[in-house]
């Protein structure tokens, strides 16, 4: 991914901490702590990353496009290319190329940036499809209704739950992986694939619990901000950096009580 890579952890105790940890069954939560406090400069960083604020801000704009009578207009004034009559592919595929374009045009690629992008896209993929429409088979006007649910206080910080958890899943995972792998079959703390499988879907689900911290801070900020200001990038880039950091803050406390 990208071409800005992340590099490797520094070889700090913090880490090592981490690693430990696999010599005996892996517990998810310690193991997603650890990371991230291993990480934790990294992650900072990335949420003041163009490519990060640009793609946090354009998921606000999508959504208060939604409440426009001419969606596929409100969208291309975006930037974003889609036909008169968009489905879910055409939005869910216009913005990935709106933020292919801006990251490119900037330098702004990264690993981070990516990660971002494509927990965005999936996060509003899959709220489209759990408001019990076919991904194949849903209507225009269906899809700008499943989108517009996204522009109240209340789904919004939903919304931002549901795309905080799986970005910071994709990114303590991107470190995890490669120690990971060292550690599946037999004599190994993961003995085979099951369980493999089954400690991802563990680290999956406590991120999602642990991003709950930004649910009521993300509905209120976004009511706020659009209410009184209007949101801008740089704005959208405070709000992602906030977020990561009470994420990240609630994911050590979790360790720390364990």
């Amino acid at each position: 991914m990208g071409h800005l890579q992340l590099g490797d952890l520094p070889r700090t105790y913090h880490w090592q901490d981490v690693i430990s940890l696999y010599e005996y069954a892996p517990d998810a939560p310690d193991l997603a702590a650890a990371t991230l406090e291993a990480a934790q400069k990294g992650l900072e960083l990335a949420s003041r990353e163009p490519g990060v604020k640009f793609t946090v801000w354009l998921m606000t704009q999508v959504t208060l496009a939604a409440k426009e009578k001419d969606f596929a207009e409100a969208l291309k004034k975006l930037g974003i290319d889609v036909p008169t009559r968009p489905g879910l592919f055409d939005i869910t595929g216009g913005l990935t190329t709106r933020i292919d374009a801006y990251v490119d045009s900037t330098a702004a690629r990264t690993d981070t940036s990516e990660m971002c992008q494509m927990a965005a896209v999936e996060t509003l993929s899959r709220h489209c499809m759990e408001q019990g429409r076919s991904l194949f088979g849903s209507g225009p006007e269906e899809v700008q209704d499943a989108v517009k649910e996204l522009s109240t206080k209340t789904n919004f910080a939903r919304f931002s739950r549901d795309f905080f958890s799986r970005f910071i899943y994709r990114y303590i995972n991107y470190f995890l992986s490669r120690e990971t792998s060292k550690h599946v079959g037999p004599g190994g703390s993961l003995p085979n694939i099951d369980a493999h499988t089954a400690f991802n879907e563990a680290l999956k689900l406590h991120c999602r619990e642990s991003a709950k911290i930004v649910q009521d801070f993300a509905g209120g900020w976004y009511s706020k901000t659009n209410y009184e200001y209007g949101i801008t990038p740089e704005k959208a880039g405070n709000f992602a950096h906030v977020a990561l950091k009470k994420l990240a803050s609630e994911l050590k406390r979790e360790r720390e009580k364990s």
